[in-house]
């Protein structure tokens, strides 16, 4: 089996990459990307403020469609920035340099209906292996109801990092036959939807008053636990370019990683990076 390859470019190169841009003062490029679902309100917020503050000759168009889809569109051509929430695998085209951008956390919801405070490791897994399959099994649930799972499809970075803390790295375990959404506002809409329903999101996206968030093994899903090292389902939000990051597609990546402006943006929802290097894989 082919392992992504160790090869780790610092911010400079990023940097230094920047200058590789056209000098045309009066052109427009466009950039396009699209991938994550999960970070795609994150992106939002970042071409928009690019756009109008730091270059008002880039222009961006930003689809989503989850991390799968990005990375193969980028390794196809069809995009020129994937977005991923996932780091790299061995089953990922060659080529292909993951930037971290931002990090985020997982949390499991429930709708408000049934406000369970906490989970633990064994109790996630009966539940979505679907082991246990009523909420009279469940501690702290006063339902008495058919527990509808709720998850993302394949193509999901966030499934993957859900999968990495919570069941034993094993999308796999997943039960077939649970609701599979195509995207994280699809997944909350459901569960904000269903007072039977059990899901995960991402920080961004679980933390809109409307959903409840489950305590993990004890610990609740915060930035201050996150901070702290006591929660566990933390990853990475990449752009992903097919060869390293040159032109306007590196400046932009640069700026995300080192301005004080797309910092700002990043803590709205979000955390700043630990490191920022990228991988190749």
């Amino acid at each position: 089996m082919r392992r992504p390859r160790g090869i780790f470019v610092p911010l400079l190169a990023v940097a230094a990459l920047a200058g590789a841009a056209p000098a045309a003062a009066d052109a427009t490029t466009t950039l396009h990307l699209d991938g994550s679902t999960a970070a795609f309100p994150l992106l939002e917020l970042l071409t928009a403020k690019y756009e109008a503050v730091e270059h008002h000759h880039v222009k961006f168009i930003v689809g989503q469609g989850g991390s799968s889809v990005g990375i193969t569109d980028v390794a196809n051509g069809t995009v020129n920035i994937g977005d991923a929430a996932a780091p790299p695998t061995s089953s990922n085209p060659a080529g292909l340099y993951f930037y971290p951008i931002a990090r985020y956390f997982v949390d499991v919801v429930t709708n408000p209906a049934n406000p369970i405070s906490n989970l633990t490791t064994a109790q996630v897994q009966a539940i979505f292996e679907r082991k246990v399959t009523n909420w009279s099994q469940v501690t702290g649930s006063s339902l008495s109801t058919t527990i509808d799972v709720e998850s993302r499809t394949s193509v999901a970075g966030v499934l993957t990092t859900f999968a990495s803390d919570f069941l034993l790295g094993k999308t796999s375990l997943v039960w077939p036959g649970a609701t599979q959404w195509s995207s994280e506002a699809l997944l909350q809409k459901s569960v904000e939807g269903d007072p039977n329903s059990i899901g995960f999101l991402s920080d961004y996206n679980a933390i809109t008053k409307k959903l409840n968030d489950v305590a993990f093994n004890g610990v609740a899903g915060t930035v201050a636990n996150v901070e702290n090292g006591t929660y566990p389902a933390v990853a990475d939000f990449y752009e992903v370019t097919k060869g390293p990051a040159r032109g306007y597609s590196a400046s932009f990546i640069g700026w995300i990683q080192s301005s004080k402006a797309a910092k700002k943006i990043i803590e709205t929802g979000w955390l700043p990076l630990t490191s920022t290097k990228a991988v190749s894989g």
